[in-house]
């Protein structure tokens, strides 16, 4: 009877831990079957490929050269069949903030061209919206720098064109694809900030040569206003080649006053210049600025020449003058006493006369002829003045630049962005 009992009550415990360990089970199945449900894709329970809807919303956008400052709200649409609940109305949703997305499977899209170290995410703003047919809408923000392909031979900042691709980035196109919304795909802020650019029209496509991995790609096709590289490119280098042309009508004997107009031009176009390079290190399609940078400092450097050549020319031209005056004056030296001998004789002769004058009625009228010098005989031979020459290079110069700017502006505004 005693053993019975014993049986009885071992057996009870044996019970009691088996329904323990079994309820212990239990309840890690079902933890880790949740789990699974929210971590698991779409397509790992229903077995068909999730279709990721995607659309943007841009509250910023800046390009300064070949680098482009993008923000905007990536907008993405799936369902879910986990979340679909058939007793709540239609147009009921759910939010769940950043913090519990760790319950739920998110699409891991990314931009494939941005820049490095240019991502920065504000994920107090992510929000997932849940709705009673299965429906999620997840907005995330980002703040990105991209590269754009800008035509600067055809002028400098005309164009600019500026693609984003968004992939997936471990999910191959046969589970996740990805689409874009059929209307309004790109959706611009009416307090979008821009600095001196205008977004013509944006183009939505897929990457064709995609295959692995679903892609989209967007197509930004940018218009840059003129009046920044008027503002820091010709504005200044046209002021710095205008003073230039000012250094003419200052006398070539100033040396110092022309001497520092010159140095401080030539200055002023290679400092325009570096910074040119210091802003675009890559030198891409940079023909136009560097065609206008060279033109103007060739320019300035034959001015510059030009005074050289003037100056040196007027030492020359002074120094003949001297040696000039070295001879008349030895010539003169030597020419003296012969004069003084005709003088003596002609004084002579003249008292004579005045001798017989006294004895006779009729007096004779003496005439006296000059000789003339020989200065006056070497006027006007010379050559051009230095003035002239200055005058007439002006002329030049300023005709010079007016082709050129000619010749510029009608190749880099057809011809250029032709070929």
């Amino acid at each position: 009877m005693e053993l019975s009992l014993q049986s009885k009550a071992e057996h009870s415990r044996m019970m009691s831990t088996a329904s323990v360990l079994a309820f212990i089970v239990l309840f890690h199945d079902i933890q880790y079957d949740v789990l699974c449900q929210g971590v698991l894709p779409p397509w790992g329970i229903t077995g068909n490929d999730t279709t990721v809807v995607v659309s943007l919303y841009v509250t910023q956008f800046r390009s300064v050269l070949f680098d482009a400052d993008m923000t905007f709200d990536i907008l993405q649409t799936w369902k879910d069949p986990r979340f679909e609940n058939a007793s709540r109305h239609p147009d009921d949703y759910t939010i769940y903030k950043a913090e519990e997305f760790e319950t739920f499977w998110l699409p891991d899209t990314y931009i494939a061209n941005e820049m490095p170290n240019g991502v920065f995410e504000t994920t107090p703003t992510d929000n997932i919206y849940a709705y009673p047919n299965g429906s999620l809408f997840l907005t995330t923000r980002h703040s990105i720098v991209f590269h754009c392909d800008v035509k600067l031979f055809a002028l400098p900042i005309k164009d600019e064109t500026c693609n984003l691709f968004f992939k997936s980035a471990s999910y191959s196109s046969i589970d996740l694809k990805l689409m874009w919304k059929k209307a309004a795909a790109v959706r611009y802020s009416k307090n979008m900030e821009t600095y001196a650019v205008k977004i013509q029209r944006t183009e939505t496509t897929l990457c064709s040569q995609e295959e692995s991995q679903s892609c989209l790609r967007l197509v930004l096709y940018v218009q840059r206003t003129y009046q920044v590289m008027f503002i820091q490119v010709y504005l200044p280098s046209t002021c710095i080649v205008f003073i230039t042309w000012l250094g003419f009508w200052i006398h070539h004997t100033e040396v110092s006053g022309r001497t520092r107009i010159s140095t401080i031009s030539l200055t002023a176009i290679i400092a325009e210049s570096v910074a040119t390079l210091v802003i675009n290190p890559d030198q891409v399609h940079m023909a136009a600025i560097e065609a206008w940078n060279s033109a103007c400092f060739i320019i300035i450097t034959l001015a510059f020449l030009e005074f050289v050549i003037v100056h040196n020319y007027h030492r020359r031209q002074e120094n003949k003058k001297m040696s000039l005056k070295d001879d008349q004056g030895k010539q003169k030296n030597s020419e003296t006493p012969t004069n003084s001998t005709n003088n003596n004789s002609k004084v002579t002769q003249i008292n004579k006369r005045r001798n017989l004058s006294k004895s006779k009625v009729s007096p004779e009228v003496i005439h006296v002829v000059e000789i003339p010098n020989d200065t006056t005989a070497d006027k006007g031979k010379s050559g051009i003045a230095p003035e002239t020459i200055d005058r007439i290079s002006s002329l030049v110069y300023a005709l010079l630049f007016i082709s050129f700017n000619v010749y510029y502006w009608s190749f880099f505004l057809t011809e250029a962005d032709k070929k």
